[in-house]
Order: structure tokens, then sequence, then C-alpha cells
């Protein structure tokens, strides 16, 4: 080839060489963190989301939220479709972690805190600490909430309700006992402060039973089936469930045989029926929104169910404020501050193992929208939950709510049930004995024995006696 040739081959090599580099493509955007959609140009990525949640139609806002809040969301162009369960608790668990052992799971499943071990020791849920650092709007949760979503020190879930337990109590029947009004004001405070006791509260629900004012029975009605608020009493009487330091449950001997001995004791003293755990839910829900109780242990998510369900026909919530009370449960040691149980539902994003998706941060963009006064409170409006929002303290429609500002002090009284994997078990032994001592069938004494056994037996070093 002559050198004019080779010149005319070089020129048109470079002259190729530019017009490349005018026409390459622009770089690669770096790689998304794992469970990501990117944008592309032609605007947001569509991604589908399901919810999970288990509501009744008063709670409903718990799958009604983040749908609405999916139009929010700028990210992602979000289609939510939101599965609304009203079949009981365990029926619902067992359905979600069915789904999950098949890959199935929706992309977001709420239920109570305890289940957070249980699901991310499976491999069911994602930890929640990146999703949280990712959006200011999870700053404003309360932070003692944020304790409910811990396990083994890692985040695995962000609030969607909390609640208060209330000692609800009857106005009516006390100023028929010869209170004053200002006695009856100031039952709440003297209950905070630990100079109203459960002696206190038995002795009184025992006069008004004598005096015809209640019918024998009708004293104090604790709640009718299973449930965590039975260990509010357990914590009354100094126990404790749990050693973060040591991951490990803990039995208190003392505490676990007075609270037997309370339950027993308020069938003795005649406040309560005999065999009353199994009661139906309707009956007690009719029995003590009708005024027909002095004393009443109760969630106050129940407040809009009474209103709404049992109530209406004689005016709903004011029917309801013309005559009852609420302040925390007493605590049973003179001096020491009453409290509740408080049990935190948390939203929990599912892993690609469980959902057979990588939609995780477009489920984390969705919770943040969640996670605002103006959905949040919605839910707690509109059910009776207490918010999990420091802003909500002053949000106008919260604000407004008398039940909801009244009782959203016991926030600072609360405690929790354990997220710990064998806790399931535990809770199974006390409740079983306790049933035993309350429907006489053990001494209270006997009972404690028993469970503190057996709790050595199936649980062996997991739980520290005391």
């Amino acid at each position: 080839m002559g050198i004019g040739r080779w010149r005319l081959y070089i020129a048109l090599v470079v002259l190729s060489l530019v017009v490349a580099a005018c026409v390459a493509p622009a770089p690669v955007a770096p790689t998304e963190p794992s469970g990501a959609l990117t944008a592309s140009s032609a605007g947001p990525v569509e991604v589908e989301l399901t919810v999970w949640a288990q509501a009744n139609e008063v709670e409903r806002w718990r799958v009604d939220g983040p749908i609405q809040a999916a139009e929010l969301v700028t990210e992602y162009k979000l289609k939510v479709t939101g599965v609304r369960d009203d079949a009981g608790w365990a029926d619902y668990k067992k359905k979600f972690t069915l789904a999950a052992e098949a890959g199935e799971a929706p992309d977001i499943v709420l239920s109570g805190h305890e289940d957070v071990p249980v699901w991310a020791n499976a491999g069911y849920i994602v930890e929640f600490s990146d999703c949280k650092a990712r959006y200011p709007e999870f700053d404003d949760v309360i932070e003692s909430l944020w304790d409910a979503g811990m396990w083994q020190g890692k985040l695995w879930a962000v609030p969607q309700d909390t609640e208060a337990r209330p000692m609800y109590f009857n106005k009516t029947k006390l100023k028929e006992l010869g209170w004053s009004d200002e006695e009856i004001a100031s039952l709440p405070e003297r209950i905070k402060n630990g100079d109203f006791t459960l002696d206190d509260l038995i002795a009184t629900a025992k006069e008004a039973v004598q005096k015809g004012i209640v019918e024998p029975g009708y004293g104090y009605w604790h709640r009718p089936r299973k449930g965590g608020d039975f260990l509010q009493y357990y914590f009354s009487y100094g126990g404790r469930l749990y050693d973060p330091s040591q991951d490990k449950l803990v039995i208190v001997r003392d505490a676990l045989e007075q609270w037997y001995t309370f339950q027993r004791r308020v069938v003795e003293e005649g406040i309560t029926p005999e065999n009353f755990i199994g009661t139906e839910w309707s009956v007690w829900h009719d029995t003590v929104s009708h005024g027909k109780v002095l004393f009443w242990n109760g969630g106050i998510w129940q407040w809009a169910d009474w209103a709404a369900n049992y109530v209406q026909d004689l005016g709903g919530q004011e029917y309801l404020f013309s005559f009852v009370g609420y302040a925390l449960q007493p605590s049973g040691i003179q001096g020491k501050p009453g409290g509740t149980l408080s049990h935190p539902l948390v939203y929990m994003i599912t892993s690609e193992k469980a959902s057979g998706k990588k939609n995780q941060d477009a489920a984390c963009a969705l919770l943040a929208k969640t996670t605002t006064p103006e959905i949040n409170t919605l839910h707690a409006v509109g059910s009776t939950h207490l918010g999990i929002l420091k802003s909500q303290a002053n949000f106008p429609e919260y604000a407004n709510d008398r039940l909801l500002s009244e009782t959203l002090y016991m926030l600072e009284y609360n405690y929790y049930q354990p997220n710990h994997v064998m806790y399931g078990p535990y809770f199974d032994i006390v409740w079983d004995f306790m049933v035993k001592a309350e429907n006489g069938e053990l001494s209270p004494a006997e009972a404690a024995k028993g469970a503190v056994e057996l709790l050595q037996i199936e649980l062996g070093d997991v739980v520290i006696v005391e």
C-alpha cells in the first residue's frame, strides 16, 4: 500500500473514532442497592405492591393508609393492593407463614411486634435500618416505639399503631357509692401515683356489690379470652419478662404467685363471675358498654367498637363519655406507679425469599409516606389507637379527639412483651396456669410452682428464674 493510501486509511480511522465518541452512550449509572428498581428516562418505574393486615372494618386504615400513601410516592409509580383479613390472629399468622414458605408472601405485612424475632429468624423479613435512614418521615416516630421492632440489636420494623389498656371505671356507679366529683376526677392521678392500688379496686368493687349498686360478679371484669393484657398484673406486682443483656426470658416467682392470687381473689370476693374466662366477646362488650360493670380492663381501641356497634342508639361516644372514666392499670404495690401494656403493631418488609420479588426499596418508599400524621391520624381517630408520631400531639385532627388526647400520657408508663423467639411457649405456660388458678383448679401457690417448673423443663436455660 502506498504512502498516500496509508495516509488516507489513517485519516478514515481517526474520523471514525471521533464520530464514535460523539455518539457513544452516556455512562451507566451505579448499580442500586439490592431490591431497588431504578426509574427510566420515561418516568418512575411502575411497581405493584401488596400489603396484608389483620384488621376489622373499623381498622381498615391499616391497608387503606398505604393505598392512599401510594399517591405521594414520587420515586415509583405504585399500584398497591391491600388485603384486609378479619380472621383471627392465629389464622392470619399461619396464612402468612405458609405464603412466605412458598415464596408468595405480600411485599409488606402488618402484625404484632412479637412476630419480629420469629419471622426475622426464618428469613421472611428484611432489616429496616437502611430504610429508616433513607426518609425523614421516620424521624417523627416516638423514639421508644422503635424498641418494639428490635431484635438482636437490629431494627426490623416500623410502628403502625400502638395503644394503651386502661382500667375503665363507671363514674355513675362511683357517684352512687358516695364518691364526690373531685374524688372521681382524681382517680386517674391517684392510680398513676400508686395511691389507689389493686387492693383498693377490690375493696371498692366489693362494697358496690354489697350495697347493690352492681350485681354480684359485676364489680370487675377482665378480658374474657387469652391475651397479653393479663400480664399487667404480673408487672403490677414487680414482675419482669426479659433480660436484654442476656437475651433471656425472666420469671419472678413472688410476682407470679401474687398475680395468680389476684386472679383467684377477684372471683372469691364476688366481683368477677366464676368460670368467667371463655365468655363470648359480644356478651362482654355489650355488658361493659351499657354501664353494668364498675371496673373493667380493656383497650382504647375498643372504644370505637362500643360507640359504633353497641351503644350507637344511645348516643355513641357521647353516651360513653357520660359515665366512663379511664386510668392506668393500678399497681399491686402501694406507692408504685400504675402502668399499661402497649402492643404496637408494626409493618415489616418481606424478603425476596418470602415474596419472590425485589420490591423492597419501593416498599420502603411506601411506608415512609404512610408514616405521616395525615395518614396515621386517619387510623388513630377512626379506630381509637394512640398515634405513633411526635407531631400528632399537636396535629389538629388528633389533638381534637378527646379520648386519644387524654390517654396519650399513658405511653410514658407503658411496657412491652419481649421480642424473643421462645416467648410464645413462655406465655402459653404462664397463661394456662393462670387459668387454673382463677378457676380454682389449683391454689395460686400451686399454680405458680407448676408454671415455674414447666418453664424450666420446656425452656431450660432460656429462662431466668428469680
